[in-house]
């Protein structure tokens, strides 16, 4: 088996974390204050009203990527660009988005949660990604195509790790050829947690964003690794 050490490094693209919770009204007032509370420690520079919620946001530059999160009804949505993304700085902010608008509205718990990490990875060993993927991951050649009457090549696949223990996230993970490179793999993991989450029990969401990215930044590169073997 390869060495977990050769592991390719994955290269993150953006992190997006969505907080569902019963639905609330917020005045554009409240809002506003929000963003002027949370600007400081979370680095937003625009506030921008939407529909019936807002938007707080940063641009991105050389040295960071955009960070973004959008306040709506029934829903909070974080989006975090570029390699330099964090667990720790991703939980921070939103527990300063959810502790300030708790304050100003009724928001006891968050009902379910969604983290999806896009990663970019080289293939393993070298060459390009659909070969690889035909040859280590389905031990499949061209032989096995005959009947289609056309050659094939495959363009990735997708897994789901279930949940084994009360409060583990279910992960939906694809993995495919990325299009702009064909020597790269594209991977996009979304783990999902469905039991109740309290606002003010947030350090348990940092837990678990901390799992879920391990998922994601070692163990499925070791696992691609290991199948060079």
């Amino acid at each position: 088996m390869t060495d977990a050490m050769s592991a390719p490094d994955p290269s993150t693209l953006g992190v997006a974390v969505e907080l569902v919770h019963l639905p609330v009204k917020a005045t554009t007032d409240q809002l506003r204050e929000v963003y002027v509370e949370v600007s400081g420690p979370c680095g937003y520079e625009n506030f921008i009203r939407q529909g019936t919620g807002a938007r707080l946001e940063t641009t991105g530059n050389e040295e960071r990527g955009a960070s973004r999160v959008t306040i709506g009804r029934d829903r909070m949505v974080f989006q975090e660009e570029g390699a330099t993304t964090s667990s720790e700085i991703l939980g921070k902010r939103i527990e300063e988005v959810v502790g300030s608008l708790r304050k100003r509205v009724n928001l006891p718990v968050i009902v379910a949660r969604t983290r999806t990490h896009r990663t970019l990875i080289q293939v393993p060993g070298g060459g390009e990604a659909s070969s690889w993927l035909s040859q280590h991951t389905f031990a499949l050649d061209g032989g096995n195509f005959e009947e289609l009457g056309r050659p094939a090549k495959f363009s990735g696949f997708r897994l789901q790790l279930p949940p084994q223990v009360q409060g583990e996230a279910l992960h939906l993970i694809r993995i495919e050829v990325w299009l702009k490179n064909p020597r790269v793999l594209y991977i996009e993991d979304a783990a999902t947690w469905r039991h109740p989450l309290p606002t003010d029990q947030l350090q348990q969401l940092a837990a678990e964003l901390r799992s879920a990215e391990e998922i994601t930044a070692v163990r499925i590169p070791r696992w691609l690794a290991s199948l060079e073997s």
